[in-house]
């Protein structure tokens, strides 16, 4: 399957402007979220990435803070950027 999806011709068309390009905010609160980024109202469900209320731009690493938290949620007790985020 994954060599399928790999094959897939995508081809660019044009670019967006950069206020359509970048997200900036909006997304799950903090204060929704344990320190091992899983939802309080959810117990089992946890969120990462984009679907977190955090501020960008990250310069360049957004892709990186996504990886980051999601190994991040799939570790709890483990002294990572989840324990962080949530002292942020």
């Amino acid at each position: 399957m994954a060599e399928a999806i790999k094959a897939i011709p995508l081809r660019v068309t044009g670019l967006r402007p950069l206020d359509r390009a970048i997200s900036t905010a909006g997304g799950i609160r903090r204060d929704a979220l344990t320190p091992a980024l899983e939802l309080k109202a959810l117990p089992g469900v946890f969120a990462c990435g984009e679907m977190l209320d955090w501020e960008a731009p990250t310069g360049g690493y957004l892709l990186q803070g996504c990886f980051a938290t999601g190994a991040a949620s799939f570790v709890p007790g483990e002294k990572t950027c989840a324990r962080d985020f949530a002292r942020a």
